[in-house]
């Protein structure tokens, strides 16, 4: 996975950015993988699959966690 700074991500939570191929999102206050799965044409059990050491839980996110959408 690529490593993104908060340039490449915006400094503000709701970032996106691209690297190898991939597509990242920082999580913001109040999303949920349902809306963000919307967002980006997925689904949230696909986002899942895709970030494994970091959701564990479709139910469960936390804000601030940078996640691969594609």
């Amino acid at each position: 996975m690529a490593i993104l700074n908060d340039n490449q991500l915006g400094a503000v939570s709701g970032g996106a950015a691209h690297a190898n191929g991939a597509t990242y999102y920082r999580i913001a206050p109040n999303d949920f993988l349902g809306n963000i799965a919307q967002l980006f044409g997925t689904t949230p059990y696909a986002i899942q699959q895709l970030n494994p050491g970091v959701i564990k839980n479709i139910d469960v996110i936390r804000a601030g966690d940078v996640i691969r959408v594609r």
